[in-house]
């Protein structure tokens, strides 16, 4: 599947054209430019003071950061609760990039490997790679001011980044999911820190993720509906009755991190925790999609087939992909990280039981 033009890009090209004036996070939607953060907002309403009440929220949160950034280590080791914390109540905009940064560990891999971005970019990878590579490249953001010109400066760079960790990683090669997640990266900080952290991204969070087969994905996907079977046990059927698999909607999800499917605040939020806390947000978020989707008798009856259901795991209702009711719903889960352990293990178990079923009859079949 096509993994790289986001829904909230789609059909705005008309009215960014009649008002080509992009938004705070820079998409050309035709909208006027939100002045505040969605959190900051919510605290401030409406008037002058309240404005500047909110202003001074998000300044007095942005001084939290920035001493949080000068002494990071001990943040790290001591203070994790708090750190926790102040993610999940979402990072100020302005700190934002460093803040992912520093949590996924990309500070440390740039003061250890200064020059592995140069070492990269000398290793091309094949020429059907280079050329999956071009083909995606106008696919991401098309109506972002980084990437809205063909061949500009957005484009030029994700080439560069993607092309380099392909050279390096050879075993892997390209995947179409890995563009719109480093466009996502280049959308808030500079080329070098967006490589160390696309490189941190791909090789810790995601291990395993990209390569062929996509076996990972595989299990997590069990995972995911081990999970839904237990906590929500009513949307879990109703999947199962209308044969929906979780690899029919979850791939563009997990392997994309939600790039594709949550508004663009919602996702900036979702991103903030996972940083931080790691997978465990990503399946909360789908559990929490599932059921707002699925979890009411009258939902479930309004999607009678397999078409519709998967029409709308693929096309999320507004009414479900808000920060404001998403977010606590994921967090508040009762998921503790022995749940996730011990379904992992479970899942595991199975799916490698079955490929070594395949694998058992296929050395019969060639035997015969």
């Amino acid at each position: 599947g096509d993994f790289s033009l986001p829904p909230h890009a789609a059909g705005l090209a008309g009215a960014a054209a009649a008002e080509p004036v992009p938004d705070r996070y820079g998409f050309y939607t035709g909208a006027p430019s939100t002045p505040l953060p969605d959190s900051s907002a919510a605290a401030g309403g409406g008037g002058g003071k309240r404005r500047h009440d909110a202003l001074r929220i998000i300044r007095r949160r942005e001084k939290k950061w920035l001493a949080m950034f000068n002494n990071w280590d001990r943040v790290v080791a001591k203070e994790f609760p708090r750190l926790r914390e102040r993610c999940r109540k979402g990072i100020p905009d302005s700190v934002r990039a460093r803040a992912w940064y520093y949590l996924c560990g990309a500070c440390f891999m740039q003061r250890d490997q200064p020059d592995l971005y140069q070492r990269c970019l000398a290793k091309q990878p094949n020429e059907k790679v280079l050329d999956e590579i071009d083909k995606d490249l106008s696919r991401q953001f098309p109506h972002h001011e980084l990437f809205v010109q063909d061949q500009g400066h957005g484009q030029q760079a994700l080439r560069r980044l993607l092309q380099a960790y392909s050279g390096c990683h050879p075993e892997v090669g390209y995947c179409q999911a890995m563009a719109p997640l480093a466009g996502a990266l280049l959308l808030h900080m500079p080329e070098l820190d967006a490589f160390y952290t696309m490189v941190s991204l791909f090789d810790t969070y995601m291990r395993d993720y990209f390569r062929p087969g996509l076996e990972a994905v595989q299990v997590d996907g069990q995972i995911l509906y081990g999970l839904l079977k237990r906590m929500y046990p009513d949307v879990y059927r109703h999947l199962v009755k209308y044969k929906v698999e979780p690899l029919h909607f979850m791939v563009d999800w997990f392997m994309c991190l939600y790039v594709r499917n949550l508004p663009w605040p919602t996702l900036l939020r979702v991103w903030d925790v996972y940083f931080c806390e790691g997978v465990k947000i990503i399946f909360r978020v789908a559990i929490a999609l599932l059921n707002g989707i699925l979890g009411s008798s009258q939902q479930r009856r309004h999607l009678k087939s397999f078409e519709d259901t998967l029409d709308c795991l693929r096309n999320l209702p507004a009414s479900v992909t808000e920060a404001s009711s998403l977010l606590p719903t994921a967090l508040l889960l009762e998921l503790s990280a022995k749940d996730f352990e011990q379904e992992h293990t479970k899942q595991l178990k199975k799916f490698n039981q079955r490929k070594q079923g395949r694998h058992q009859m296929q050395e019969a079949a060639a035997a015969v």
